[in-house]
C-alpha cells in the first residue's frame, strides 16, 4: 500500500475585513500574512515537504498563500489549482475533494480556511481538539490505498507548525 500524506494549510494573516470596503472573499494578506507565508514555506522546505497537487480555495488570501509557498517546495505557481468550493469548505466538502484526488498522487496540500480544515484534521486524527491558526501547517499521514479510502480516523499527525512557534 503507497503511502499518501495530506498537508493542510491555513491561509496567512488577511486584512481586517471593512464595512463595505470589500467582500471577506477578495481580503488580500497583511503584512504580516506575508511574512508568515515566507517564513511558513521555508519551515517546509526544510522539512522536505514536497507535494504532488497543490489546491488553494480561490479566495484571495488563500491564493496568496498558495503562490508564497509553492516555489519554496518547488511547486509551479502557475499549476496550483484553485477551487471555489474550498471557500470557507466544511469538513464533509473538504473530505469530499480529498475523495476526488487522482490515484497517482501521493501528497497533496489544501490551502483554506477554519473551521474546516481544523475540523477536518481533528476527524482524521480522532483529534478533536485540532486547531490551526492563520497560515498553520497539519502535516499528515494517511492510512489508505488511494484517496477515496480516506476516512476519519484513518491519520497520523507527521507535523504541526505555525508561525508563532519558537525556531525559525
Amino acid at each position: 500500500m503507497p503511502t499518501r500524506w495530506l498537508t493542510l494549510i491555513r491561509h496567512a494573516k488577511a486584512v481586517s475585513e471593512q464595512r463595505g470596503e470589500r467582500r471577506d472573499f477578495e481580503r488580500p494578506l497583511a503584512p504580516r500574512g506575508e511574512g508568515d507565508a515566507v517564513r511558513m514555506a521555508r519551515r517546509l522546505a526544510a522539512a522536505g515537504v514536497a507535494p504532488d497537487l497543490v489546491v488553494s480555495s480561490s479566495a484571495r488570501r488563500a491564493e496568496q498563500t498558495a503562490a508564497a509557498i509553492a516555489p519554496a517546495l518547488d511547486y509551479p505557481p502557475e499549476r496550483i489549482e484553485h477551487a471555489e468550493d474550498l471557500y470557507l469548505a466544511g469538513p464533509r466538502t473538504l473530505l469530499e475533494y480529498v475523495h476526488a484526488t487522482d490515484r497517482d498522487v501521493l501528497h497533496l496540500a489544501l490551502v483554506g480556511h477554519n473551521p474546516g480544515l481544523s475540523d477536518l484534521w481533528g476527524w482524521l486524527t480522532g483529534d478533536p481538539g485540532a486547531n490551526l491558526p492563520t497560515c498553520g501547517i497539519a502535516r499528515l499521514e494517511l492510512e489508505a490505498d488511494s484517496w477515496s479510502e480516506v476516512l476519519p480516523g484513518c491519520a497520523v499527525l507527521l507535523e504541526f507548525d505555525y508561525p508563532k512557534r519558537v525556531g525559525d
